[in-house]
């Protein structure tokens, strides 16, 4: 889903999802509120230096790319594949390895997703979708 980009006085719904996204990985963007207010163009920030991004405030493609990625299983390619298997490797911990990096959900993948949501005590269903995320640090 194509999400446009937002920042400071902005409205509305992606406003909101980026609220609850941004306080589903423990960054308080004040009230969930759809308002782009201070408190939230912090808690942007905040998440975008720990992340390597460009700490700006404006949630563009790069950040929404991090703070809401696809759901994906396996069967899937492309960036969000590529993006959870380097945060799966980043554990260095066995049972989470996904195998190379390549893009490519596949079983191993699947797999190390599996052990990861098992470890947190989420549903171990093998699919990465919001609060999976999460807890990967995307």
């Amino acid at each position: 889903m194509a999400h446009p980009t937002i920042k400071i006085g902005a409205k509305g719904s992606a406003v909101r999802t980026a609220q609850r996204r941004l306080a589903g990985r423990y960054y308080d963007p004040g009230p969930l509120d759809g308002r782009f207010g201070a408190k939230t163009e912090k808690a942007v920030k905040y998440y975008q230096l720990d992340r390597d991004l460009e700490s700006d405030g404006v949630i563009g493609p790069a950040t929404w790319a991090r703070l809401d990625p696809p759901t994906i299983r396996r069967g899937s390619n492309g960036d969000a594949v590529t993006l959870l298997q380097q945060l799966l490797k980043r554990y260095e911990y066995d049972p989470f390895d996904p195998g190379p990096v390549d893009g490519h959900f596949g079983e191993t993948t699947e797999e190390a997703v599996k052990n990861f949501q098992r470890e947190l005590n989420l549903e171990d269903d093998g699919i990465v979708g919001p609060d999976t995320w999460a807890m990967l640090g995307s």
